[in-house]
């Protein structure tokens, strides 16, 4: 979803012919957006209301439902593989659509993208994932997520910046980042496998008379 919101707004910004308008767009920013706000982005946005190409706003529109549809089949367990692989083909048939007629002529159709613009994620969804839907029928690809390995990413960049030296400190006595994030993860794997109390128990205090 990321790539197609990319691809939409650099149609966007073709689509403006006026100088001062594009002079604008060079500062074109906007927020990175979380799963649920995604889905949202991808059935309700509305391109009408943004582009002034008709023909373009449907074409977006249409490529953007078919990305919707295999969204919800790989949720499916009903959904086969043999099934999948034929909608995967369809949608990246329109995702790579060419243009159609020539550019001078009214009756000109500009080309959806090209072939660099699929994603390393596009070429999984498209080629892979209807052999991961065969090989893990009985669990369903909903049953695998990637989010423990974001997590563990950023567990990793908290520990280099908060627990580390960044390669550096004392010429003498200087440690690799990694060998220390290795060596700190060791020591909670060792405290928590021998049930090793995280904090020290505060001190008594007895007051002599």
């Amino acid at each position: 979803m990321d790539r197609l919101w990319e691809l939409m707004i650099s149609d966007l910004c073709h689509e403006i012919t006026d100088e001062e308008h594009e002079k604008n767009t060079n500062n074109l920013s906007y927020t990175s957006l979380m799963g649920p706000d995604k889905l949202k982005i991808l059935k309700e946005f509305d391109l009408f209301a943004i582009f002034q190409s008709i023909t373009r706003a449907i074409q977006i529109r249409a490529l953007w439902d078919q990305f919707s549809e295999l969204y919800h089949l790989i949720q499916d367990k009903n959904t086969t593989g043999e099934f999948f692989r034929y909608k995967a083909k369809s949608w990246l048939d329109a995702f790579t659509a060419p243009s159609i007629g020539h550019p001078n002529r009214s009756d000109f159709v500009r080309g959806m993208y090209r072939v660099q613009d699929i994603t390393p994620y596009i070429h999984v969804l498209c080629n892979h994932v209807a052999e991961f839907l065969e090989i893990h029928h009985k669990f369903g690809l909903s049953a695998f997520s990637c989010s423990a390995v974001k997590k563990k990413n950023h567990m990793q960049v908290y520990l280099y910046f908060q627990n580390t030296l960044k390669n550096g400190g004392n010429e003498n006595f200087q440690k690799s980042a990694i060998l220390e994030m290795l060596e700190h993860e060791n020591r909670q794997l060792y405290f928590n496998s021998n049930s090793v109390p995280s904090f020290l128990k505060k001190s008594k205090k007895y007051r002599l008379q």
